[in-house]
């Protein structure tokens, strides 16, 4: 079964001056050398806030570009980067950017209600089972929020970066697997968000927003 946003296409966004198209902002884009090398996190955040405000009238205010141009979604990167800030260790912790994209929601006047799974090393006694995931994927689909992705580590999983933040747009739910598709740095990225659940080394998790 497969579970998405309504509109991934809204993700889309394009350099009117070399007709390149991305899915979903870059950190790379960023001007400042802290932010290309730690602004996962603000760049998720403003994946997550665009696409909200473009899905949802009441919600319009938390984008303030009026297409998905890149230099109208840069300027969108850096008004969210000073609350989803990230500092010495980036943001680590799933808590810390659900509050920090409260936080600038409510600079919008707009109040923003986070749902937080909490992703704990695979050794941890009385961890959750894969089924909670996967109910909880399904309920920020439902939603139609995209899912901020934080993967301290990796797990077995080889193409997902370390000490990541990444949006996830869609997922195919299996029995043995469950195949994610997300925006990773203005590309689309496929990995298996169960092996990751199951590998993973160190705390992650996974956060959506509703109104």
């Amino acid at each position: 079964m497969v579970v998405s946003i309504s509109h991934p296409e809204l993700l889309t966004i394009t350099d009117s001056q070399t007709c390149q198209s991305y899915f979903g902002g870059a950190q790379e884009w960023y001007s400042f050398e802290w932010g290309r090398k730690a602004g996962c996190g603000p760049t998720c955040s403003a994946n997550l806030t665009a696409y909200l405000a473009l899905t949802n009238p009441a919600l319009r205010g938390l984008y303030s570009g009026e297409r998905m141009d890149r230099n109208e979604f840069l300027k969108h990167m850096d008004e969210i980067y000073p609350f989803v800030k990230p500092g010495p260790m980036g943001l680590n912790r799933v808590e810390l950017f659900s509050e920090d994209v409260v936080t600038f929601a409510a600079s919008r006047g707009i109040l923003l209600t986070p749902h937080v799974f909490a992703v704990t090393d695979n050794r941890t006694p009385d961890r959750p089972p894969v089924s909670a995931l996967t109910a909880f994927i399904k309920a920020g689909f439902d939603a139609d929020c995209p899912l901020g992705f934080l993967n301290l580590s990796r797990g077995r999983v080889k193409n997902l970066q370390n000490w990541h933040w990444i949006s996830v747009t869609s997922a195919d739910l299996e029995a043995d697997r469950l195949m994610a598709r997300a925006s990773d740095e203005g590309v689309p990225r496929e990995f298996d968000l169960r092996l990751w659940y199951m590998s993973t080394r160190m705390r992650g998790g996974l956060v959506y927003f509703t109104q």
